[in-house]
């Protein structure tokens, strides 16, 4: 009896110890069998560059200094050539002086201590000698200068005669090539509280322009003559005095502009101005050429 209690036991505990393990076995939704993972698969585009370790760390600027920007060295300006502004096309100027000997008395004292206002004998000092400064500031300015080399008053022609005795030569050279602006400069008769401005401490010889209004298409060339003064006023408040129309009874009245509808007579500053006004206004005008006809169109 007792013998037969002892091995029901023992099943039992047998039986208890065996369960678990067959249950493991049995194909419960639970029962899942471990396995090891399958490595991880990236999808490789033909565009994506091949990024080394090195690479992606210093991809983050915050973990690379080396990473930021590095300041460009500074130009150095004196070995930097200074590029003169070129139109895309010539914008030629033809200069020419039909009064040639007019000159200024500070000019003329302090090259031969005399007081003249024309100087006959000296082409060292007359308007017509300022050819070579004027040429200088238009081209520093892209602009093409060229000048009628003909010195009508060198050539014995009076005051009053200059402009019949130019005429000529001057419509032949408008013939060998076409010009975008013609010049006539002259120098004005009067005093130097007419022809100076003083302007931010320097001072500035004044330019006006004459306009023979006795042919029919002087509205061209009172239009050029327009825009040019304007832009001078806007560079120079007070630069230019204006535009005087000339017609009527003992006035040229045409002043060979009939000739040109781009021409142009300006008076540059006074018998009274020195080198330093005169060469000081000429970079102005050149500058103001510039503006009012290369960079635009009137």
């Amino acid at each position: 009896m007792y013998m037969e209690k002892m091995k029901r036991l023992s099943f039992l505990l047998l039986f208890l110890f065996v369960l678990p393990i067959a249950i493991g076995q049995l194909p419960f939704p639970n029962n899942k069998v471990a396995t090891a993972p399958e490595e991880q698969k990236y999808m490789v585009y033909a565009a994506t560059p091949n990024i080394s370790e090195e690479e992606l760390v210093n991809e983050n600027p915050e973990t690379d200094p080396e990473s930021e920007p590095k300041p460009k060295p500074k130009p150095d300006l004196e070995k930097t050539p200074i590029q003169q502004l070129q139109p895309s096309t010539p914008f030629n100027v033809l200069l020419l002086y039909t009064h040639s000997h007019e000159s200024y008395k500070p000019i003329v004292e302090q090259t031969k201590g005399l007081q003249a206002t024309y100087d006959h004998y000296d082409d060292q000092t007359n308007i017509f000698s300022m050819q070579e400064m004027m040429k200088q500031y238009l081209q520093l300015n892209g602009i093409t200068p060229s000048v009628l080399d003909f010195d009508a008053m060198g050539n014995g022609a009076k005051l009053n005669q200059t402009y019949k005795i130019v005429r000529p030569v001057l419509a032949e050279q408008l013939t060998k090539q076409k010009y975008d602006l013609v010049l006539d400069l002259h120098r004005d008769s009067v005093p130097a509280e007419a022809t100076t401005l003083v302007r931010d401490g320097e001072s500035y010889a004044k330019v006006a322009f004459v306009v023979g209004a006795e042919h029919s298409g002087y509205k061209a060339n009172l239009a050029y003559a327009t825009a040019l003064s304007e832009q001078l006023n806007l560079m120079v408040p007070g630069i230019s005095r204006g535009i005087l129309k000339q017609q009527g009874k003992d006035v040229n009245g045409i002043y060979n502009q009939d000739l040109s509808p781009v021409m142009l007579l300006i008076e540059f500053g006074g018998i009274e101005n020195n080198e330093e006004e005169l060469e000081r206004t000429m970079a102005v005008l050149a500058q103001a050429i510039a503006k009012a006809f290369v960079e635009t169109e009137i």
